[in-house]
């Protein structure tokens, strides 16, 4: 797939971020992360959505768009790094992840350090950083 036709609406897979309070670098490390986990499972250049400086008790933009999204079926997949950029609230970010599945598509969250292959980094492992020696 294109990078074309993830801006005209056809990508498969998408990632989801948010952060609170406003993050300069746009949480860079998680964004790293999601993009290597996505290219491992096959979804290549996942659509990123990005709720930056967003509250959970805020309207999100970013996550409207892609709910709509996986609702119309032009998404299939949705990668974050844990339940917690739906919501902090346990009981709101079940419902957000029941309507994706509901909706027909998979949420995919990145596995702990521990389940991903071992490295001599562990606090770096899985997320492709290498140490500045």
């Amino acid at each position: 797939m294109s990078t074309a036709d993830t801006y005209r609406g056809r990508a498969r897979a998408a990632a989801y971020l948010r952060c609170y309070p406003y993050d300069q670098w746009r949480m860079a490390v998680h964004l790293h992360a999601l993009e290597e986990h996505a290219d491992r499972l096959g979804h290549h250049a996942p659509e990123i959505f990005l709720d930056n400086g967003v509250s959970c008790r805020a309207v999100r933009p970013e996550l409207s768009l892609l709910l709509a999204r996986v609702a119309v079926g032009t998404i299939d997949t949705v990668l974050i790094p844990g339940r917690w950029v739906f919501s902090l609230d346990d009981r709101t970010a079940d419902s957000v992840m029941d309507f994706v599945r509901g909706c027909g598509a998979e949420v995919v969250e990145l596995p702990h350090h521990r389940e991903l292959s071992p490295s001599p980094y562990p606090a770096l492992a899985g997320y492709g950083a290498q140490p500045t020696l």
